[in-house]
Formats: C-alpha cells, structure tokens, sequence
C-alpha cells in the first residue's frame, strides 16, 4: 500500500542541480578544534555471565573506563519479535544511552559530541591492549580511509572541473569486518553489498587463493577463509557521540517503518549493513555527479542509474540524508572476528622470533612471517600517562595475533563457532591472555586508584588551530568503582546510571566467578 508519491515521483527523472543544491545533499559538518574528551564503553548484556565478567575484566585489568551495560532488564526488546528483538535492542539501546549523555549534564556529566564511544559485544570479547592502542588505532583507520576516499573523489575529477562544491566525506565511525556478507535482504534488512568497496588489502593476502571461497560444503565458516573482509561484523562500534546518534537515529526509523508494516528485523548487523550500503550507493552517485561538474551545476539523469540507486538518489534531492561517515577495519586492527579465520591466529611473544617463523608455517601464510616486531602504539609510549602498566615488557608476554594480516588486535572477538570452537576457547583460552597471572593484581590496582584519575592519551594537534586532544575516563569513575547499568527515563523518572556489583556481573552457576576467573585459589575479590 502507497501512501502518497514515491520519491522517484516527486524528483524529477533528470535535470541539472546547481552549487546550492550538492551542497545541501551533504551532512552538516562538525568543527572539531580539539581539547578534552572522553572514551565511553558500553556492553548490551542483559543478564550476569562469567563470560560478561571475562569481558569486562580483561577491560579493568588494562585501564579501560568501567563499561556500562545496556539493556540489562530487556527494556528495549521487542518481545512480538521473540529472539530477534534482543539484537535490534542493541542499536536502540546505544542510541537511547548516547541521546540523554549528549543532551543533559545531570547523567554522569553529560557528553561532548566528539567523545568516543565503544560498543562492543558482551560475551565473546576480550581486550588485550591498553585503551591508548585502540584510540590511536581509531584515528589512524580514520585517517588511511579519508585518504582513500579522497583518491576517489579525484578520480571521479579528472574529466570535469576541479571545484565540485561536495567535498570528500570524512569517516568519524568505525565497524569490525566480516568475510562473509551475510545476513542478507533475508533478515528483513538489504545491504546492498554489490555496492561496497572492494577491501582494500593486498589481493594476494591468502596466496594464488584469495577471494575465492572454498569448496567445504559442510563447513559454512572456513570457507570464508581467503576472503579479503569487506563487510560488517557488529561485534564492535566506535565513533564520535554525535555521529553515532545520527547514523542510529536512521537505524531506529527503519525500525520504526518495519514495525508499522507488521514485518520484523533480525538482524542488527544487518539493519546498520543496510545503513551502510545505502551511504556507498550515495557516495557513488556523488562521484558520478562530480564527473559532469562543469563549474556551475551537473547534470543526472536517473535512467542511467540501477533501481535501487535510483531510489537512493531521488531521496537525496528530496533532503534524506545517507552520509554517516561510517567506515570499516579492513585492517584486523581494533576487535576483529574469529569467524571464517579460525586458525589464522596465534598467541606469541615477539621476542621469539623463531616462533613468530613457526606459528606463520603452520598457519600457512605465504613467503613467512609477515610481522616481526612489536606494534608501534606499545613501543613508543610518549602520548600515554605512566600507569600501571607502564612496566610491562610487552615483547615478552603472549599477545593474540593475526599471522596473515600480520597484525596484533587490540582485543579478540570469539565468535569462530564451527566444530564447538567459541564454548571452548572461551573456557581454554582464558589462560593464555597475558594478563592471566596478574590479573587479580591489575584488576585491584586499576580500581583502587580510580579516585586519581589520569588520561588515558595525549594527542599532539598537527593542525593549525586545533588544541591537542586528551582522552579521559568518564567524570563518574572518580568515586563508583563498579561497573554500572544505563536505566532509561520513563514517564515519571529521569534516566540514571546504576552502579552493580561484581557478584551482579558475574555470578551464574555455583563455581563462584572468582575462581573461574582468577583461577588463584585467593578466594573474593576485596577493594579498599
């Protein structure tokens, strides 16, 4: 059923749009001119777990401000939806959290449009590198992905006049990849992949192999596993507060849509996928666009166009926005998954040299090793604050690394299922994290000096009239030493933040979570 005229009606079919016009086809920028900020993390949870309590510890054991956890009492599922309404309340959720820290001070503070947040999946995810890495990494993903889109736009120049008024978008999120695109259209979302951009890593990284997928009928994950990744895996969010509140205010109105159509959405990966995809065809016919600039106007003409760009197009002259500056981690850099690289990774200490040789054999990546030295964000640690683990030798602790991207992640993703494989490294891999030996050690000192609070990175500007930016915990971690829960507003009370304690997090079973986690026979946790 049609409730009035679709945008193809109301735009007309071809014509020409002058400089006012592609500019207004744009967001609205947001001056960035340094200074103080925050980094943020949040958990959807909703129920203690001592995976949940793997995850958040191996954050307070590295320095990570205290995760808040969404969705805790379910308050943002849709039960008609059954199972799928908890993955759609991901999204909800994290919009509803960043909304009211952005528009009042009384919720712990209040927010900075270009505070950082972290979204990352409660269960399977563990860090492994302090909060400085995964900052660092952010920007520069950042910056290598403006670059490239920059290229782009230049290509799209060379036959036209060199002032097209839309300048190259600039990427402020970032998501973890995936090898393989799905869920598809069939998730009640469509990505539209055929319009993403190819990865853009080396197209021989697996060898003479790479971007085909592998005959193995009864394994659906491995063979993935010379796929460049390309698409999303939600395991991980991260961007700017008030990117992300626009880029998930255009997820909830397509949940909004759905749920009036009588349809459901099962998927969050790709309802924001769908996001996305929508952005690439944008950027497309922004390019094309620009290869008719003649200084003063373009011409379009929506025949030349495929349908679904179409659509994307006329709802643009219309005034829909779809550029969110959202970007993904070709790279393996931040949390990658485990999925469809099951064997790819090994933990290693990288003053061994010959087991970095061994572990890449064995693993079968071509022509050897492909990382040998420490990453660079752990070697020089100028911008960093002395802390607690300004001690450790990193070269000589184990540290979870991709031998084919030759990368070290800052955290790992669990989610390689096949053959029973996430239960069981979620239990057996516990051990191997650097940290394990000490982790009692860094768990108390970590938070009994959150009363001192130190920032978690220095940044030097390297731009004219721009202040150097300093990332801080959040102002509550001064004096709550717990984790806390993001309690909504309701008609008759404002939204709050609910410190819990540890017992509340982890506690599931009758092993206590203790002795699971520490595994020192030391008995409770006790912080002074």
């Amino acid at each position: 059923m049609r409730y009035g005229p679709s945008p193809e009606d109301r735009a007309p079919s071809s014509g020409v749009i002058g400089r006012q016009v592609i500019e207004a086809l744009g967001p609205v920028p947001s001056r960035d001119s340094g200074g103080e900020r925050q980094l943020r993390i949040f958990m959807p949870a909703d129920s203690p777990h001592i995976n949940l309590c793997k995850s958040v510890m191996s954050a307070v054991a590295l320095g990570y401000p205290l995760p808040t956890l969404l969705n805790w009492s379910g308050e943002f599922n849709h039960p008609e939806w059954h199972f799928s309404g908890s993955h759609i309340a991901k999204l909800e959720s994290l919009l509803s959290v960043i909304e009211e820290l952005l528009g009042q001070t009384d919720l712990d503070g209040g927010a900075d449009e270009h505070d950082l947040a972290v979204l990352v999946d409660a269960y399977d995810i563990w860090f492994q590198m302090p909060p400085s890495v995964l900052i660092e990494r952010y920007h520069r993903l950042n910056s290598e992905a403006n670059e490239r889109i920059r290229r782009e736009w230049q290509r799209a120049q060379q036959n036209s006049s060199s002032d097209f008024p839309m300048s190259p978008p600039e990427q402020s999120i970032i998501v973890t990849t995936a090898k393989d695109c799905q869920p598809d259209w069939e998730s009640g979302s469509d990505p539209h992949y055929a319009h993403w951009p190819p990865s853009p890593m080396p197209s021989d990284m697996y060898g003479e192999g790479t971007d085909q997928v592998l005959p193995l009928l009864f394994d659906p994950a491995r063979k993935y596993r010379n796929i460049r990744p390309r698409c999303i895996n939600s395991g991980m969010i991260m961007g700017t507060m008030g990117a992300l509140r626009q880029t998930l205010r255009r997820c909830k109105r397509k949940i909004e849509t759905v749920a009036r159509s009588g349809r459901q959405l099962w998927s969050d990966q790709a309802l924001l996928a769908e996001v996305v995809g929508e952005q690439e065809m944008w950027r497309e016919w922004m390019r094309e666009l620009e290869t008719t600039w003649d200084g003063t106007m373009s011409k379009y003409d929506f025949s030349t166009l495929s349908p679904e760009m179409r659509i994307i197009a006329a709802k643009a002259l219309t005034g829909e926005q779809f550029e969110f500056g959202i970007g993904l981690d070709y790279n393996f850099t931040t949390i990658p998954a485990t999925c469809s690289s099951e064997e790819d990774g090994s933990f290693i200490k990288f003053s061994d040299e010959n087991a970095m040789r061994e572990a890449s054999l064995k693993a079968g990546v071509p022509n050897g090793p492909r990382t040998t030295t420490l990453p660079e964000e752990l070697t020089n640690q100028a911008n960093t604050e002395k802390g607690l683990l300004s001690n450790i030798l990193w070269g000589n602790v184990p540290l979870y690394t991709d031998l084919f991207f030759g990368v070290t992640p800052v955290g790992i993703h669990h989610n390689a299922y096949i053959d029973g494989l996430k239960p069981k490294r979620l239990k057996q891999w516990w051990s191997k994290m650097w940290f394990y030996p000490l982790l009692r050690e860094l768990v108390t000192a970590h938070l009994q000096s959150l009363g001192t609070i130190r920032p978690l990175l220095n940044m030097p500007s390297r731009q004219e009239g721009k202040a150097d930016v300093t990332y801080w915990p959040p102002g509550m971690q001064s004096h709550v030493k717990q984790v806390t829960v993001f309690e909504p507003a309701t008609a008759d009370k404002p939204a709050k933040l609910t410190p819990i304690d540890w017992d509340g997090v982890c506690q599931k079973g009758r092993t206590p979570w203790y002795d699971e986690l520490f595994g020192d026979g030391n008995g409770p946790l006790h912080i002074e």
